[in-house]
């Protein structure tokens, strides 16, 4: 469009935007005085019938909860007491320590659960008492008595003097019952002595007492010395629970 045709439309628009401007200060001006002459006009309200056009809602089954026979749990915090907890649950001191089996009122840790016997205590149903089986007794052996008899030990020989690896003290029982040599001892001529434990030396049966270092059996001791004792013309002394010599041997 060219600007002559433009000129009518701008200057349509001037007037018009004169007009409303002029308006609106005019009615501004006179809205007070309008104010006192205006007549309320009443106002009819006709009433409407609003139609309930609401769905019904289906509905919806849902499984009644059984009642839950779990006991009452509380979590020990920091702070409390069993003093504090049977006022918050309205129970009996008593009755919280005999149903958790407590002894000591002032003993609880943080985290320990106690149970809140709030129904009352609960009674122990005692465990069925089971039947105690006739025990079936080994046949018993017949056995010698230890130290019957007349003992008879004798230091048969020296084995591998001089030599800490092999050296052993050989003992030999020559009678006819055990003989128990709990607390006798062997010794030397330089004040070394071994202490016999609880040992039985059966008739006819031999011991070793080794000098070196090792795990004791009921046929080899093990003295635990570091060096070997036994050499060429030492005397080898065997005393009795009493301190009596019982028998010698000369190593050869």
């Amino acid at each position: 469009m060219s600007a002559r045709k433009m000129i009518p439309f701008v200057l349509l628009n001037i007037v018009v935007s004169t007009v409303v401007v002029l308006a609106i200060l005019y009615w501004w001006d006179n809205r007070d005085g309008g104010a006192d002459t205006a007549v309320s006009l009443p106002t009819t309200v006709t009433p409407s019938f609003l139609q309930n056009t609401a769905v019904p809602q289906q509905e919806i089954a849902t499984n009644t909860p059984e009642p839950d026979d779990s006991p009452l749990i509380h979590i020990v915090q920091a702070g409390d007491t069993l003093g504090t907890i049977s006022t918050l649950y309205d129970v009996s001191l008593e009755d919280i320590m005999a149903e958790n089996g407590l002894t000591n009122a002032n003993i609880i840790s943080i985290g320990q659960q106690i149970i809140i016997p709030i129904a009352g205590v609960s009674t122990a149903v005692p465990p069925p008492t089971a039947v105690p089986e006739e025990p079936v007794l080994p046949t018993p052996v017949p056995t010698e008595p230890v130290g019957a008899g007349e003992p008879d030990v004798g230091i048969t020989a020296v084995i591998g003097p001089d030599q800490l690896a092999d050296e052993a003290v050989l003992l030999t029982n020559n009678g006819d019952a055990p003989i128990a040599l709990q607390n006798w001892s062997l010794q030397d001529a330089d004040g070394y002595e071994y202490l016999f434990a609880q040992v039985t030396l059966f008739a006819g049966s031999d011991l070793r007492i080794h000098t070196t270092v090792g795990s004791s059996s009921p046929t080899d001791l093990y003295w635990g010395l570091d060096e070997a004792i036994w050499v060429s013309g030492e005397v080898v002394t065997l005393r009795d629970s009493s301190g009596a010599i019982y028998t010698t041997f000369e190593v050869p």
